[in-house]
């Protein structure tokens, strides 16, 4: 079960996020277009990245 690489990439990079994530608890104050609300820095983080991914996979540049 466990002899694929992958697996064991995949076991890394979940403690590592897990271990980020648990680093980065803090609440900490957003102001975004006129609004302010508190929000845990993780959220932030993550939201952050999966809207940079999602733009990345969804906006295309031709190359030259």
């Amino acid at each position: 079960m466990m002899k694929n690489p992958k697996n064991w990439l995949a076991i890394i990079l979940v403690a590592l996020i897990m271990i980020f994530a648990l680093q980065n608890m803090e609440l900490i104050s957003v102001n975004f277009l006129g609004f302010g609300f508190e929000t845990r820095r993780v959220l932030l983080i993550f939201i952050c990245v999966i809207i940079g991914f999602v733009l990345g996979k969804t906006i295309r540049f031709k190359r030259s």
